[in-house]
C-alpha cells in the first residue's frame, strides 16, 4: 500500500516538474475571417402566452393565488371531448380533447379534478367516477361515431 501511494506520488511531481521547465501554454488558432459585429436588432423574442422560464414554478403559483387570479386544477366534465382510445400492451389510454384543441392523455386512476376521475377504458368508452354522499356514482362516455 506504502509503495503504490509513492509512486503515485512521485509521477504527479515528475508531472509538475515537466510542466515548469518546459512552460506548457497553447495557443488558440483563429481559422476563417474574424467575426463581424452582430446587430442585435436582427434577433426578436416574444414572450406573449409565456411564462417566464428564469422565475421558479413555486414562485409563479404563489403569485398568482396572491393576485386572486387561482391556477385551475383540472378540468370539468363539459371543457372536455372523448375523442379516441390507444392500447398499449396491457393499458388503456383515453385520449381527450379540451376547448382549446389541446389533447389530454388519461389512463386509469387519473384524476380531471379533485372531485372526478378515470374508474376504468373499457374498448370504445371511458368510464369516470365521482364521489356524491359517500357513493361513488359512474359516468359512462361511449367513443362517438363518424
Amino acid at each position: 500500500m506504502k509503495g503504490t501511494s509513492l509512486v503515485i506520488r512521485c509521477i504527479v511531481i515528475a508531472l509538475m516538474l515537466l510542466m515548469v521547465t518546459t512552460g506548457l501554454s497553447y495557443s488558440v488558432e483563429q481559422k476563417g475571417p474574424a467575426p463581424q459585429g452582430v446587430n442585435i436588432s436582427d434577433f426578436s423574442y416574444s414572450s406573449e402566452n409565456r411564462r417566464n422560464p428564469f422565475e421558479p414554478v413555486n414562485l409563479l403559483r404563489a403569485k398568482q393565488k396572491r393576485d386572486g387570479g387561482e391556477a385551475k386544477s383540472g378540468y370539468e366534465l363539459e371543457e372536455l371531448r372523448f375523442v379516441g382510445e390507444v392500447k398499449s400492451d396491457n393499458k388503456r389510454f383515453a385520449m381527450m380533447e379540451d376547448m382549446q384543441g389541446k389533447g389530454i392523455m388519461l389512463k386509469k386512476g387519473d384524476f380531471l379534478n379533485k372531485n372526478l376521475w378515470v374508474l376504468d377504458i373499457p374498448p370504445g368508452k371511458v368510464i369516470l367516477g365521482y364521489k356524491l354522499k359517500g357513493e361513488i356514482k359512474k359516468i359512462d362516455i361511449d367513443l362517438p361515431k363518424k
